[in-house]
């Protein structure tokens, strides 16, 4: 390749380079086409003379001479490296963008090169941005871990034990799945085939390319809960390094370091990390990161960092909708320091147009999709929106009240969700979010916060945990669920936390500079204290316990669902069903027993006519009408299931 440009003139490479590049992507395009359509019996399969166009044109961009305007056009900045990359990046996702339309209206179910085409534009794109030849030096890394080796070894440990306390009998605490890690389980793996083969669809706001990696897991260890709830815990932990980087870019490393530690330990925290009933916890993970890149890209100056917080963003829309609210929040950002900090702002424009140019050129496929299908992308909100509903019309007529003050109250009601009222949906804790110690840390941090906000970094840890508190105060029903849906807020409530913490012990004349080792000693109290309560709550006043999903009929549903994929026979499987208990109201039973049904028998057992090798089960409610049965046709095997210390369930198998 090295002669060929030297042949033709090395000074006309950037132009060669672009020509080079229009072939390959005609080629591409040309594949993307092909693989869109039936494979039929030709002699010419489709679109190869397109094919031929692309060779054509790669094999003319190494004999194109060096003529004077083309070296000039060569030397223009049009054509120089950021240009470059930065079309080839907006390219493949448009590339992306088109072959996910062509692959959803000829139903492929393979988007694997699809989603490759998407990732190599977003690399392409933050390549454009790189500082310079050693963007990637690994002499320079290696220095620079040297350098942060004490910080790295201290987030690693505390990686290490939150790992410890999300995956310890990941799939046996919660002992049972709720309906939604059901639904969850069986969506995930309908991502082989149909609308959800497509990366960028959507299902109940959940990511399609989250649900087919949640496939991946099952593949790999079984339609298991430990693999159904391997991502959550996975993201759970990625949170650690992710607030950490961003408290530290806030507030410095001690902040960064206590604010890594109470999200590390924090109950509330842990337990939506070992469930997938919903994914605000790869928000937890993903926001911090997005908002690091972004800020330190800007305080920094370097577009970079800037580029890949906007390429993160718009990845974290094939996941969860809590990127609709960071979005959105950074919008209000960008505009508040464009109007309130301009002359500090205007010379980080550049990095500003970095993050947004890569958050647009990568949200191209997802953005057509949603284009394609808005009702998915606004799915919640037309089931569970305040406005879409219809409550706060029926709100306002029932209570006389204002559409203002009701608002207001929603929002207080979410704040609260966070450290006064119990987190009892889908969890089942009579505590709130935050401990009473983390309580006092955060308010006084909330306060140290508000009154910085003239700060850009201080603004944004505003926006971050406000948006996210008026977000589900203003669109979301019903507020009994407001405590998960706070999760939004968690990070940059801890990190409040560690602000209002560290600001405590210097108001008492305990600071880190004027006293070292009594700073350290009033920290570690506070945070064994912290771990302590934490565990507690979660492992032994949770855990021990039969708290989640707490009505009766949907744990019976998980017991019902292990106990048929349990139960090795050919021979039919009877439930004893009634009003309450019934095979198929709770999708964790056909997720558990890898869709192997049961049939409902709500009449008097007595009326029942099995063969040898049959099961029936009871719930709770015909436990003893199959116990009596049982005496009557002895010589069966009649085994019970505890919940706890109560039964659950009760099996015999036909002699």
């Amino acid at each position: 390749m090295a002669d060929l440009y030297e042949r033709g003139g090395g000074d006309i490479r950037n132009a060669r380079r672009l020509v080079a590049f229009v072939g390959v992507y005609i080629i591409l395009v040309s594949q993307f086409l092909v693989f869109s359509k039936p494979v039929e019996e030709t002699l010419t399969p489709p679109y190869t003379g397109l094919a031929l166009i692309g060779i054509g044109i790669v094999a003319l961009g190494q004999l194109m001479p060096a003529r004077p305007f083309l070296r000039r056009l060569s030397d223009s900045t049009a054509l120089g490296d950021r240009a470059f990359w930065i079309l080839a990046g907006a390219s493949f996702s448009a590339l992306a963008m088109m072959a996910m339309y062509f692959f959803t209206t000829y139903a492929r179910v393979n988007y694997i090169p699809v989603v490759t085409v998407w990732l190599l534009g977003m690399g392409c794109y933050i390549y454009a941005f790189k500082p310079g030849q050693d963007f990637f030096d690994l002499s320079g890394f290696l220095d620079a871990v040297r350098k942060r080796r004490v910080e790295i070894v201290l987030v690693a440990l505390l990686m290490v034990g939150a790992a410890a306390a999300r995956f310890h009998r990941l799939g046996e605490i919660p002992r049972v799945l709720d309906g939604d890690e059901g639904a969850v389980g069986l969506m995930a793996q309908a991502t082989v085939e149909g609308r959800l083969s497509n990366s960028f669809a959507m299902w109940d706001n959940f990511g399609a390319l989250y649900l087919q990696l949640i496939n991946v897991s099952m593949n790999l260890f079984g339609a298991t809960p430990f693999a159904l709830r391997l991502l959550p815990a996975v993201g759970g932990t990625l949170a650690i390094p992710c607030v950490y980087l961003l408290a530290r870019e806030i507030g410095g490393r001690r902040i960064g370091m206590l604010a890594a530690f109470l999200i590390a330990f924090s109950h509330s925290h842990i337990h939506f990390s070992r469930i997938a009933s919903v994914a605000y916890i790869q928000g937890t993970w993903l926001a911090p990161l997005e908002l690091y890149f972004l800020l330190s890209g800007i305080r920094k100056r370097q577009s970079w960092r800037a580029a890949l917080g906007g390429v993160i963003l718009a990845a974290h829309f094939s996941v969860y909708l809590t990127s609709q609210v960071i979005a959105g929040m950074l919008l209000v950002f960008t505009l508040l320091l464009l109007f309130l900090y301009r002359s500090w702002f205007k010379t980080r424009l550049a990095q500003a147009a970095a993050f947004w140019g890569g958050f647009f050129i990568a949200l191209f496929p997802a953005g057509l999709y949603f284009i394609m299908q808005p009702g998915e992308f606004t799915n919640r909100l037309d089931k569970e929106g305040m406005f879409q509903s219809g409550w706060l019309q029926a709100t306002m007529e029932s209570t006389g009240q204002g559409a203002a003050e009701i608002l207001f109250g929603r929002v207080v009601h979410s704040f609260l969700s966070l450290i006064y009222y119990p987190a009892f949906d889908f969890y089942g804790s009579p505590a709130p979010v935050l401990s009473m110690i983390s309580t006092v840390m955060f308010l006084a941090g909330l306060g140290l916060a508000f009154w910085r906000a003239r700060n850009p970094s201080y603004l944004l840890l505003n926006g971050y945990f406000w948006a996210a508190t008026i977000a589900v105060g203003m669109f979301a029903l019903p507020p009994s669920a407001d405590s998960y849906r706070m999760l939004m807020a968690l990070p940059a409530a801890m990190i409040m936390a560690a602000i209002g913490l560290d600001e405590i012990l210097q108001m008492f004349g305990v600071s880190w500079n004027a006293n070292r080792f009594a700073y350290g000693a009033g920290v570690s109290i506070v945070l064994l204290s912290l771990l302590a309560f934490n565990l507690q709550t979660y492992y032994l006043d949770f855990a021990g316990r039969c708290r989640f999903t707490a009505d009766v009929a949907g744990r019976f549903a998980s017991y019902l669902g292990t106990q048929i994929q349990e139960t090795h026979t050919d021979q039919k499987i009877y439930l004893l069903s009634d009003a309450i208990f019934i095979y198929g109201t709770h999708p964790s039973t056909p997720f558990l027993s890898h869709s192997r049904p049961a049939v409902n028998f709500p009449d008097p057992l007595e009326n029942l006519t099995v063969i040898s090798g049959e099961v029936i089960i009871a719930p709770p409610s015909r436990m003893e009408e199959l116990e009596l049965w049982a005496r009557d046709h002895p010589g069966g095997d009649l085994r019970y299931t505890y919940d706890c210390k109560d039964p659950i369930l009760l099996m015999y198998t036909v002699p």
